[in-house]
């Protein structure tokens, strides 16, 4: 066990850290609706048409 980590405790430790940062991209955009990121964009985006149109006759942009 000393010898696979000497010989390759980097190669382990930078997959590793590859490996996570995919799972904790996946995990916060997701893969469409329902994730953090695509909800706040579409908030957003609500919000900023919704209060764009505020005086006008504009409908809201909804996905």
């Amino acid at each position: 066990m000393k010898e696979i980590f000497e010989q390759y405790g980097g190669v382990l430790i930078t997959v590793t850290a590859i490996v996570a940062v995919v799972a904790i991209v996946t995990v916060l955009i997701g893969t469409g609706e329902g994730s953090v990121v695509y909800d706040a964009f579409h908030d957003l985006l609500t919000n900023f048409f919704k209060d764009a149109a505020g005086g006008m006759c504009l409908k809201p942009f909804v996905f």
